[in-house]
Order: C-alpha cells, then structure tokens, then sequence
C-alpha cells in the first residue's frame, strides 16, 4: 500500500510530531497484501521470450508515439507464438498527472479526458504474454484480419538478466482484436480480489482471508489476521503508546478493475487516545495474476527524536495452523525452521535481520519481500521475527496461538532524521518450489525490464528544426 501523512493536527506541537512519528510505524507496515484468485480467472500460461511471471509492463501512452486522443474501445494488443497471432489482456490506465483514475468506491476519481488516450495513461500487461518479433507485412496481415487497421506499434521488452527479447504489437482499428481472457477478478461487495493461485478478501480494508489455489480449488484460510503493533515513549516518561491494527478505522474508498491488475485505494486512521488521531493516509495495493505489491512513501518534517525516547515497531501475519511448512530466511539452518507449534532452541535463539523470508511445504511456497528506500534502510535496519507457538496467544485472534507468526521488526526509529522515505511490501506466490528459488526473483526485482517503441506505423512525422 502506499501511505502519506495527510491534513494537519489542531493539537500542535506534540500532537504534530507523534502523528508524523506513529504515523512512519502504520505507514511502514499497513502494506500486508490483500490478494485472490477465481473461479472466472484465467491462468498465467506458459510464458514467451521473457520468461517472467511477476512483472508486467508499463508503458506510458506518450512513447507510443502520437496516439493521444485515440478512443480507447479502438485499441487492441497481440502477441506471436509459433508465427500466430494472439489477442493478450491488457488495460489502458487513465491517469490525471501522477493520480490513478479509479470509477470504482465512494470517493471515485475521474479522468480529465476519459475514454480517451491521453499522453500520461498507462498500457499494462504481462511481460510473459510477449511474444516473437514479426516483419512488418506479417503484422499487418495479423491485424488487418479483424478490421482495417488506421496504426499500429512494437513493443519491445528486453529482460538485462538473460538477455531474452519479447515483442507485442498494438493496434488502432474500429473492431481491434480483443480476448475475454482476464488475470484478476473483483468482487467490491465482499472486497474480495481473486486469481487463478490465491483469493485474499478484507474486512474494513484489512485482510483477514487469504487462500492458495491449487487446480482450481481454493484451500483453507490461512490467515489469522494483520499483525500492525507500534510501541512509543515520549521523552522523560510523560507517555507511552501503545498501537495496534484495531484501534482506528481502515476503509476502501475506490478501485479500478482490470484484467491484467486490480488497484485498491483505502484510507487508514488511528486514534492514540488525548484526542490525537494518527493517519497513514491513502494507501494503494496492486494485484497480479501470481504476486501482491503495496507501495508506500512517508515525509517527516524533522526527527521524531526531538519528542520521542524510543519507538518500535513490528508489522506481520498471524497465521492459521501451517504445521508441516517450513520457514526460510537469512540467518536460518539450511533446512529452515519447521512449523509445528513448539519454539526449540535455535528458533528462540533466531536474530535474523534481511527484507524476506518464504514460507514452503514442498513445491508450493510464498515469497515475502520488503524493500525500503536507502536512507530507510541505512537508519532501521529490519529484524525478521518468527513466532512458532500454538500455547502463546497474541490477540485478537479467531484461532488462539501463533503457527506462525511471521513479519519484521523496526527498533530505534526515533532516530530517523527529517526527510522523506520510500518502502514497499511484495508477497509472491512460487509454484515448483526448490530452496533458493527466492534468488531469481529478487534478482528480477533489483534488474527491472526494459521497454521501448522499436516501430511505429504510420511513421510519427520528426520534430522541427531548430530555426524552422
């Protein structure tokens, strides 16, 4: 999710500073993903050149070469496979400058041209859909066999890790080629998002559901709940907090619907008692066929050490019975920790620090990784907590006892200078797990894709001479 400090406090002085300091600990860590899978959801087939499942690619409607104003019931996208021409999803996100329209929720945000290509709209699909590379006439023909075409683009995606080479192709024509085919589902009534490899549903914009999916069958609920707890202690001892997710109100506001990825926006709040409310501001999530992302960005005005003797902060999941599972992370036995409710000896001894961890029982597996801005990391490095106990509660739970509890944990973040900060929260789901899987997709998040416009037809006209 991302978060912001929103609005000013009546309180002043104090009130300001604890708000900007709390609210860093809910901004840090209200990013636990909310996900799903469905029933109507189509899978992430077998993927083309580029052989990444997580990543989807963003290409801003100004590199596609002066097609803004173009309706949007006019575009369509394709892909070649074995010569053969494909429609894939994809979806057009209208943006108002750096602001998402989203049609969706009680507080809707609207387009300023909508139905409309406009030059800072996104196109989005799945880097995995691309597909090989087709001489020009080749294309034509492709995308002619639906309607006269009026333009068309290549895209091309380059992964730098391998060197691998996509190409899909964009169309402009009165009928474009189309597929009914879509990645993600959701249900705003139940808030409930839904893929081919996992549903995850939230009650007042926090998740307290979260299932794999395994052929097409939804397992059981796995999640006890979001753990969000954050300890504070005003300089001299004149007050000491104490937060958790409870106190205050979380509630989804607008969302925007697409095949290829759904968008959630919330808005998150907490009162600390002595008539002070904390905010995390408006937070975003963004669901993939197979991987949940929550962004987050935080300004402090100057350090909360100017008010604050300590703060600490813990964000995690509570899960529902995993015995069986193992849990994976720097600093672990090279066979993990087993869970099965009974802390021994290494585990209690366990001071693990890093930004992820896996939970596996034998090819199934889910990637947690937390990545934070350099200037975050350099002042709070995070310390990864396991909790293996099924007689230790930690409330409020539905199923008593933590198998596991799972999540990180930031010390000392009173120390954090003025300034403003950047994390994200990444859960993904891994299919044929083997220990050290994990590498390749935090080697393909630290090597992002690159995407260029490699033609364009009609030629877009060259821009004017100086002194023309």
């Amino acid at each position: 999710m991302a978060a912001r400090a929103r609005g000013s406090d009546a309180h002043g002085g104090v009130a300001r500073v604890s708000r900007a300091a709390l609210v860093l600990l809910l901004a840090l860590f209200l990013a636990l993903p909310p996900c799903a899978a469905a029933d109507d959801a189509s899978p992430l087939d077998t993927c083309g050149p580029v052989e990444r499942k997580n990543d989807a690619v963003e290409l801003p409607v100004v590199q596609l070469r002066r097609l803004g104003g173009t309706k949007l019931d006019k575009v369509g996208v394709i892909a070649f496979r074995g010569g053969r021409a494909e429609p894939i999803p994809f979806q057009i996100e209208e943006k108002r400058g750096r602001k998402t329209a989203m049609p969706g929720g009680s507080e809707p945000t609207a387009d300023d041209h909508p139905g409309e290509l406009d030059p800072d709209d996104l196109l989005v699909f799945m880097a995995c859909d691309a597909g090989e590379r087709q001489d020009a006439a080749h294309v034509e023909k492709a995308l002619a066999e639906h309607a006269p075409i009026t333009a068309w683009r290549e895209i091309e995606v380059t992964d730098p890790l391998d060197h691998r080479v996509g190409y899909a192709y964009l169309s402009i024509s009165d009928r474009p080629p189309t597929t009914t085919r879509r990645y993600v589902e959701y249900e705003p009534r139940g808030d409930l998002v839904k893929t081919a490899r996992y549903r995850i549903g939230l009650v007042n914009a926090l998740p307290t559901y979260f299932s794999l999916v395994t052929s097409g069958v939804p397992g059981p609920n796995v999640l006890d709940g979001l753990r969000l707890r954050a300890e504070a202690t005003i300089r001299a001892d004149l007050a000491h907090w104490t937060l958790t997710e409870r106190q205050g109100s979380h509630e989804l506001i607008a969302w925007r619907d697409g095949p290829v990825r759904v968008i959630r926006r919330s808005r998150h709040q907490v009162a600390v008692g002595l008539g002070i409310k904390l905010t995390a501001g408006i937070a975003h999530t963004y669901f993939y066929p197979r991987h949940v992302v929550g962004p987050g960005s935080l300004k402090l005005p100057f350090s909360p050490a100017i008010l604050f003797r300590d703060i600490t902060a813990f964000g995690g999941a509570d899960v529902r019975d995993l015995s069986g599972w193992r849990y994976y992370a720097p600093g672990v036995p090279p066979k993990g920790f087993l869970v099965d409710g009974h802390m021994d000896e290494a585990e209690r001894g366990f001071e693990g620090k890093g930004d992820w961890f896996v939970l596996a029982r034998g090819e199934q597996a889910i990637l947690f990784i937390t990545r934070m801005s350099e200037n975050l990391a350099r002042a709070i490095p995070l310390r990864l907590v396991y909790r293996d106990d099924e007689t230790q509660p930690y409330p409020p739970e539905d199923v008593p006892g933590t198998v596991p509890l799972v999540g990180y944990e930031g010390r000392h973040v009173e120390t954090l200078p003025g300034g403003r900060y950047q994390f994200a929260l990444r859960v993904y789901i891994l299919d044929g797990y083997r220990r050290g899987d994990e590498r390749q997709v935090i080697a393909q998040l630290d090597t992002p894709l690159t995407v260029a416009v490699t033609a364009a037809v009609p030629e877009p006209a060259p821009p004017p001479r100086k002194g023309s």
